[in-house]
């Protein structure tokens, strides 16, 4: 084979190679896309999961004030220990470096002191925000496990569980009675939800198709269901509570005259005891909501129809 020969054939194969390459990166960039879209997918539908344990308030009730630390003096005695068992060697006497090395011992001493004077002072810092914390959590325990709704809303305030909220939606109003907790969330909109559908074809190119208008409304569906869960999980959570009612507020177009008009879309009552049977991980937001009385209209196509909120029969 010539040289020329040679040269062309080295040539197609480095073509052949880059075309392996770039097919390779175009595969592996679809395949991360399609996974990207699906894990939004499921955080839409599973943000319910991430709530807070429960909380004991008798346990924090109980829980023994702070003890006031003791100072120490680590570095102070390590340093004077060191000063107090300088030995001057042969060389030191000899050279005249013994007053020198005296008081560099001296000075490491006066440092050490210092140092221990600022740890002391962080540690005793940190015991007093901690005492703080611990009679203001005492404080709201006592009120709590009384059932004293002054105490409810101060428990609310120092947990703050809805204050990461982007999530679920962009405003919260609470209403705490004696006997139950109302709540209404400002849900967020149906942008929220991807119009489109991701998927790998069969050669590895990334495929995207406008999602079908059921399948929106359906995904939108579960996602509003799943952020009141998560409210109400949360309350339960927090509060010695046996019912809460959670409305969802939404934005929706008033047919009649056109305006946008926030309106209630779906309105739950729940209960302790039906939320303490449900097994969320292995069941969908919107068949856990259907265990509770609920209010609520939706469309296929048309997505939710505004409702009133749910009348409450504690009986």
């Amino acid at each position: 084979m010539t040289t020329y020969k040679t040269l062309r054939a080295y040539e197609a194969n480095q073509r052949r190679q880059e075309k392996v390459r770039q097919k390779t990166i175009e595969t592996q960039n679809a395949y991360k896309a399609v996974n990207d879209w699906k894990k939004v997918i499921l955080n839409l539908k599973t943000i319910h999961l991430k709530s807070t344990p429960l909380i004991d308030w008798h346990k924090i009730k109980n829980t023994e004030m702070p003890s006031e630390p003791l100072r120490e003096y680590k570095n102070e005695d390590f340093a004077t220990d060191e000063l107090e068992n300088f030995k001057p060697t042969f060389f030191d006497k000899l050279l005249g470096l013994v007053p020198k090395k005296i008081n560099n011992l001296n000075q490491l001493l006066e440092q050490a002191k210092v140092k221990d004077s600022i740890e002391n002072d962080e540690i005793y810092n940190l015991y007093q925000i901690s005492l703080k914390d611990w009679h203001k959590l005492n404080e709201i325990s006592i009120g709590v496990v009384k059932n004293d709704i002054q105490s409810y809303k101060k428990a609310l305030e120092y947990f703050d569980p809805f204050s990461e909220m982007e999530e679920i939606g962009n405003q919260i109003k609470i209403n705490i009675e004696n006997d139950f907790i109302d709540i209404d969330l400002t849900i967020n909109g149906i942008e929220i939800i991807p119009d489109y559908e991701l998927k790998q074809t069969s050669t590895g190119k990334l495929s995207r198709t406008n999602m079908p208008k059921t399948r929106f409304n359906e995904l939108y569906q579960q996602h509003v269901c799943s952020c009141l869960l998560r409210v109400a999980k949360e309350v339960f959570a927090h509060l010695p509570y046996k019912y809460s009612r959670v409305n969802a507020i939404a934005k929706i177009v008033n047919c009649q005259n056109g305006k946008v008009e926030r309106k209630v879309i779906l309105s739950v009552l729940f209960s302790t005891d039906i939320m303490q049977k449900i097994n969320f991980g292995l069941t969908q937001p919107l068949d856990n909501i259907q265990a509770f009385s609920n209010e609520m209209v939706i469309h296929k196509i048309n997505g939710f129809s505004p409702v009133n909120r749910i009348e409450f029969n504690l009986r």
